[in-house]
């Protein structure tokens, strides 16, 4: 026996009929996509754009001595968290790089004023063209 509610929203669902175009399985499935994509690309914009080195390299060796101590109860694993971690290691070392070829990041201040100690001087690359072109200038 229904409710009275019940016949309610009977009675109104039938007044409205099909309310309007309904959505495919294809195209639920491309607008879900879609939305994962972007809250993926949301999430790698909202990563930092610096990487600290020493924390990566922290990780890696402590991922290699979990592999270490895997090796000898689960062997596939420690294989795949072993590689893991000497990537890792390689990239923390290629990162810790960083501040020779960028520059530090960093802000240097004397009294509260930022000090600019790159004005006027030219970069690695700049150097390194100016060099190319004096050199070949000469031919």
């Amino acid at each position: 026996m229904a409710t009275q509610y019940e016949r309610e929203i009977e009675e109104l669902l039938k007044k409205l009929g099909d309310i309007g175009p309904k959505e495919t399985g294809w195209q639920r499935f491309r607008r879900g996509s879609i939305y994962r994509w972007y809250r993926f690309w949301y999430g790698v914009r909202s990563l930092p754009h610096t990487v600290p080195a020493d924390q990566l390299m922290i990780t890696a060796i402590l991922l290699i001595v979990a592999a270490y101590f895997l090796r000898f109860a689960f062997r596939p694993l420690a294989t795949l968290v072993g590689v893991l971690g000497v990537m890792l290691f390689c990239a923390a070392f290629i990162f810790s790089f960083q501040h020779i070829f960028k520059g530090s990041g960093q802000e240097i201040r004397w009294r509260g004023q930022i000090i600019d100690i790159h004005h006027g001087q030219p970069g690695l690359i700049d150097r390194l063209l100016i060099w190319f072109r004096s050199r070949f200038r000469g031919f």
